[in-house]
């Protein structure tokens, strides 16, 4: 089994490297950022989600559960990506949050030249599955979306 900090790690790397992505980041690709638990300083994710600025992309990992993939036992690991799109201004359109979605998986990094739902995040594992994409409010009851994600190992790692 691959170390899933390593997963967090190079998908962050990949969406700082999708132009359109960063630009809706302000231009700021530190705004797209991994949240590794590390006791005890990060041990809330909500507390996370609740500090995240806007606009910015938190990466976390949710877990890991065994799968099948073509009659093979499988490790499918899970990550959640947080999103707080940009402050909309007068006469712009309502579609923060759909950009990013769609830049998300249709998004092409530069050093890639393949958009990111055919993207090897991961040597050792398969480009994502479809993801989605779903409201959620923090403890302010604030909304800001995730979209999770799951990458299936090539084996076992």
């Amino acid at each position: 089994m691959i170390d899933p900090s390593e997963l967090i790690t190079n998908l962050v790397a990949m969406l700082r490297d999708v132009p359109d992505l960063v630009a809706e980041m302000n231009g700021d690709f530190e705004r797209i950022y991994a949240y590794h638990d590390q006791y005890p300083k990060k041990v809330s994710l909500v507390h996370a989600i609740h500090q995240m600025p806007a606009p910015s992309i938190m990466a976390v990992w949710q877990g890991t559960q065994p799968g099948s993939f073509g009659g093979v036992d499988v490790w499918k690991h899970q990550i959640t990506l947080f999103l707080r799109a940009r402050e909309t201004l007068g006469g712009d359109p309502p579609t923060a949050y759909y950009r990013l979605f769609r830049l998300l998986t249709k998004g092409i990094p530069t050093a890639v030249g393949v958009e990111m739902i055919n993207a090897t995040v991961h040597a050792s594992c398969y480009p994502m599955d479809l993801p989605s994409i779903q409201r959620q409010t923090d403890a302010e009851g604030l909304d800001y979306f995730e979209v999770p994600i799951s990458f299936t190992e090539i084996g076992d790692e």
